[in-house]
């Protein structure tokens, strides 16, 4: 069978000499300024040694009139804007606002940082309720009146004897040496008492598992108010003693004045009945 040569035109229509548009391409994909004629071929096809050099860029000659016409007509209209208008690139900008992102970041930080800060303060002041919850609370009624509405401390402690006299006798000598032992606890400075409390929430680390430290504060009323009673109940006795010995001198004296007259009135008699 003969082998037919059919003749392709190389333009888009045979009839018409006008070449087909070109496709839309980038600006930065078109060849403006004139450069050698480049084959399309693979990269896995050419031969690539150390010995070649870079191809001289190719000035553009007087055969190509149209290429060195469209580069001075796009270098006039890059470079000559209008005036108080700003150049604008093809391609899609990306705008950063870094300022407003760093500030957004920053409030976002600082808003993260405050509320971690309230979470945290939160959670600190529901571990204290806890713990303050979870201590030891007072009994209820008065100190040192069991059977009648109050209660024992020592009982209430549940310590054991010698760690209990310890802690008496440590908070009776700093009773003594800071406090007026004549007054009740109502009557004393409060920071006196306090300077009291503390040396002696010191002193006994165990305190500190019961509700705001009530032992002590029971203990130092409870012996202010046997203190203060003894100092008024000594008073009283002082004054009844002065009163008996007035009463027993004023007797004495009245005593004695009627023996006086008994024996005047005696001595009276006899003489009159001497003379008579």
């Amino acid at each position: 069978m003969p082998t037919s040569v059919k003749i392709i035109s190389p333009f888009y229509n045979d009839d018409s000499a006008a070449p087909p548009p070109f496709p839309p391409m980038l600006t930065d994909q078109l060849e403006l300024f004139g450069s050698g004629h480049h084959s399309s071929t693979l990269l896995a096809d050419k031969t690539i040694s150390s010995n070649n050099k870079p191809l001289a860029k190719v000035q553009p000659t007087s055969e190509q009139p149209q290429k060195n016409t469209l580069a001075l007509v796009f270098r006039l209209a890059r470079h000559s804007p209008k005036p108080g208008a700003h150049a604008s690139s093809p391609y899609p900008k990306k705008t950063f606002k870094y300022s407003s992102h760093s500030q957004a970041s920053s409030e976002l930080s600082s808003s993260e940082s405050s509320e971690s800060s309230d979470f945290f303060s939160d959670d600190e002041s529901t571990l204290s309720t806890l713990s303050e919850d979870s201590k030891i609370p007072k009994p209820s009624g008065e100190p040192g009146r069991p059977g009648r509405g109050g209660y024992n401390l020592e009982t209430a402690l549940d310590w054991n004897h010698k760690a209990y006299t310890k802690f008496k006798k440590y908070t009776h000598r700093l009773i003594e040496d800071h406090l007026d032992v004549t007054k009740c606890a109502s009557a004393q400075s409060p920071a006196l008492i306090k300077v009291v409390r503390d040396k002696v929430m010191d002193a006994f680390p165990d305190l500190e598992n019961y509700s705001n430290g009530w032992p002590v504060t029971d203990m130092i009323m409870m012996y202010l108010k046997y203190t203060s009673s003894r100092t008024r109940r000594q008073e009283l006795e002082m004054a009844a003693g002065k009163g008996k010995k007035v009463k027993a001198s004023t007797d004495f004296v009245a005593t004695i004045v009627v023996y006086s007259s008994r024996i005047l009135s005696n001595v009276t008699q006899r003489s009159v009945f001497l003379i008579t």
